[in-house]
């Protein structure tokens, strides 16, 4: 099953160290609030990390260039094509 991780109030390093047996291959990654402003400069993941181009703005986190920015409407496309979501 296609799973959309939404990272909030944790890093996605720690994420990864806690959670990683629950990645699947097709699954990917939206990051906002703590999780946005303690990106790495590369992707630890060999998934699609998301963000929110509002959430990029007002939290001013440096943007690194594995990440795929997406507008409010892309963002609900994003999140209704996957076939299921959990948010962490």
């Amino acid at each position: 099953m296609k799973t959309l991780h939404w990272i909030r109030d944790n890093s996605l390093s720690a994420w990864l160290e806690m959670h990683s047996h629950l990645l699947g291959q097709d699954d990917a990654f939206l990051v906002s609030e703590q999780a946005l402003k303690t990106l790495p400069d590369s992707s630890p993941v060999a998934q699609t990390v998301y963000a929110r181009k509002g959430d990029i703005e007002s939290s001013k986190a440096t943007e690194p260039n594995y990440l795929v920015v997406k507008s409010d409407e892309e963002w609900v496309e994003l999140v209704l094509s996957f076939q299921q979501q959990m948010t962490w």
